[in-house]
C-alpha cells in the first residue's frame, strides 16, 4: 500500500515524496524499492567524517548531469541522519523549491551544459529562439522533471 504511494509519487513529473514515521520502519527500504521499480536511478549520499557542503555540491552536480542533461529519472533519497549542517536543509529547500541551488555551478559550466542540451531543446521547441536562457530553462525544466526527491 505505502509501496505504491511512493511509487506513484515519484513518477509523476515533479513529484517528491516526504516519508514520515517511525526510525526502522523502512521508509528508506520502501523508497530504495520504489525507485527500483519505477525504473530510476537510486542515490543516497554517503557520510563520512570529511562529508561537508562541497561533497554535496558535488553530489548534487552529478545529479544535476543524470536528471538534466542526460534526461534519466533520478530518486534522491535524503535522510535526517544526513543533515550535517543546517546548511543542507537550505540547499534542499531550494532544490525542492526551485530546482536551483546558488552556488553550484559556475557560469562557464552552466554554458557548457546548456551546449549539452542544445539538440534536445531544437528537437523539442523547433519555434523558441535558440539562447542561452532559453536553453537553462529548458534544462531547469527538464531537471526538475527528472529529479525526485524522498526526504
Amino acid at each position: 500500500k505505502h509501496l505504491m504511494k511512493i511509487n506513484r509519487t515519484i513518477q509523476q513529473k515533479r513529484g517528491s515524496a516526504m516519508l514520515v514515521g517511525v526510525g526502522g520502519s523502512g521508509k528508506q527500504s520502501l523508497a530504495r524499492l520504489a525507485a527500483y521499480t519505477s525504473g530510476h536511478y537510486a542515490f543516497q549520499i554517503t557520510i563520512t567524517k570529511n562529508y561537508n557542503d562541497n561533497s554535496l555540491f558535488e553530489d548534487l552536480r552529478n545529479l544535476y548531469v543524470k536528471a538534466g542533461v542526460k534526461g534519466e529519472s533520478v530518486t534522491f533519497i535524503f535522510t535526517d541522519a544526513e543533515v550535517k549542517s543546517e546548511n543542507f536543509l537550505e540547499y534542499m529547500n531550494s532544490l525542492l523549491a526551485t530546482g536551483e541551488v546558488v552556488g553550484l555551478f559556475a557560469k562557464d559550466e552552466r554554458d557548457a551544459m546548456c551546449g549539452e542540451v542544445r539538440n534536445d531543446f531544437v528537437r523539442d521547441n523547433p519555434s523558441m529562439e535558440e539562447n542561452l536562457l532559453n536553453m537553462f530553462n529548458y534544462f531547469m525544466d527538464r531537471l526538475r522533471d527528472n529529479l525526485h526527491v524522498c526526504l
